[in-house]
Order: C-alpha cells, then structure tokens, then sequence
C-alpha cells in the first residue's frame, strides 16, 4: 500500500524529469524571447528542486548543473559559478572520472566564461578534456565533446 509519501516522491520525480527536459528544449533553441529565458530559468531551478526531495547526490548535482548551463547562457556568470562549483565538489569528493568528471568541469569552464575568466574557463576545458579522455564510451565522449565546443571564448 502506498501513502501520501510515496505519492508525493512519485510527484518529485515526475515533475523534476519533466522540468528538466523542457529547460532542455529551451537551452537548445536557437532563439529564445525574454519570456523562454524566463521559463528557462523558473523551470530549471524548480527541476532541481524537486531532485532535491528526492533524489541522489547524482541527480541533484545535475540539476546543479543544468541551473549554472542556464545562468551561464543567461550572461549571470557569478551565480553560475556558485552552482557548477557545487557540482564539481560533489564530482571530487564522490571521484567521479571520465563523462561526469569532464562535465562537472565543462560547467565550470562555461560559467567561468560567463564570469569573464579567460584563465578558469581555460584550465577547466583541459581539465574536462582530461578526464574525457578517460571515458571509455564513445558516446559519452561525444556528448561531452560537443558541450565543450559550444563553450563561448571570454567576452563573446
């Protein structure tokens, strides 16, 4: 028999995944009105709320992710740093290695670049490159490769 707190995990979970993919379509469209930037950014921080009842360090720190990829492309390059920082610690102290490692730092370098540093953004590209050439799915690899490329030079 299941009770009102298995209800509400259930709802967790449903609105957390649901949240993150539709912040998802929004992070890919080519062009967003202020409105979507606003939906983009609502959607993701609540997503990562939801993930925060109920999920793993895993699922949480994504969502930490996904709030600093949408602050970055916001141009709110502090605030963005504080979430993908939070990421790499969890990434650090769980010794995380190859994809995940390597995206912990991707959002580092991004928000780093969103902040205006040329030298964070740098060494955390070698740093995501490093630990993505570990990984042993090409897959992976590919997904993280493409995020990597999409990293905008200081000041773009």
């Amino acid at each position: 028999m299941t009770g009102p707190a298995d209800d509400a995990a259930a709802w967790h979970r449903r609105f957390g995944a649901e949240l993150f993919n539709s912040t998802w379509d929004l992070i890919e469209q080519a062009e967003r009105s202020a409105d979507d930037e606003a939906a983009m950014l609502l959607a993701a921080m609540a997503s990562r709320w939801h993930w925060s009842q109920v999920g793993t360090a895993e699922q949480v720190a994504t969502g930490d992710w996904q709030v600093a990829h949408v602050f970055s492309l916001l141009g709110y390059g502090d605030v963005a740093l504080r979430f993908a920082r939070r990421v790499l610690q969890v990434a650090e102290t769980d010794g995380w290695d190859g994809w995940r490692l390597a995206s912990a730092h991707e959002g580092v370098a991004r928000a780093s670049a969103a902040a205006g540093d040329e030298a964070g953004r740098d060494s955390h590209v070698a740093a995501a490159e490093a630990a993505l050439a570990r990984e042993p799915d090409e897959e992976e690899r590919a997904v993280i490769a493409s995020q990597l490329a999409s990293i905008p030079p200081v000041g773009a």
